[in-house]
């Protein structure tokens, strides 16, 4: 089953701002769910919604990306505002981290051989730590929108220029 999420970390994820500044678009009615306008930050929503923003369809920036802690044996599936890819097969790993981009590419490049990403696995086995990033606070099956420092730190990793596409 895929988890709901609130509206505003939704409307981030999709590059708009903060969970914080994308308030200002629930408030004026310019963010839709399934017809109706959304005006409460603590909406959730789930996959099968259709999301628009000023009657648009909402898509993830192309230079985005998500942390997220996939339980062990179980199928990934979020609600997020576009497809995503996921830099490192999960093979052989209990569950744990996992790092999913936008950008196709960039996910490819991440999980190439001569670029390794950094990865350090508890007791059981699962992935606590990818490419410099940690799990910290995460529950199994949650999710959180990366960073742009975080960002820049894997295009360094993978000895690509800042803002490469």
């Amino acid at each position: 089953m895929v988890p709901a999420v609130r509206i505003n970390r939704y409307l981030a994820a999709a590059g708009l701002g903060t969970r914080r500044e994308v308030e200002g678009l629930l408030r004026t009615g310019r963010v839709v769910i399934d017809g109706m306008p959304c005006h409460d930050p603590s909406t959730r929503v789930t996959i099968e919604m259709d999301v628009l923003l000023d009657g648009d369809p909402l898509r993830a920036p192309a230079g985005s990306g998500v942390l997220l802690y996939r339980p062990a044996a179980e199928e990934i599936g979020l609600v997020h505002p576009g497809v995503l890819v996921a830099v490192l097969p999960s093979a052989g790993v209990l569950g744990g981290a996992e790092l999913l981009f936008a950008d196709q590419s960039f996910a490819e490049r991440l999980a190439d051989p001569r670029f390794p990403l950094a990865a350090h696995y508890n007791e059981a086995g699962q992935r606590i730590r990818l490419g410099g990033i940690a799990l910290d606070d995460l529950e199994p099956g949650q999710w959180r929108p990366l960073a742009p420092r975080e960002i820049a730190k894997l295009r360094r990793g993978a000895r690509l220029p800042p803002r490469a596409g």
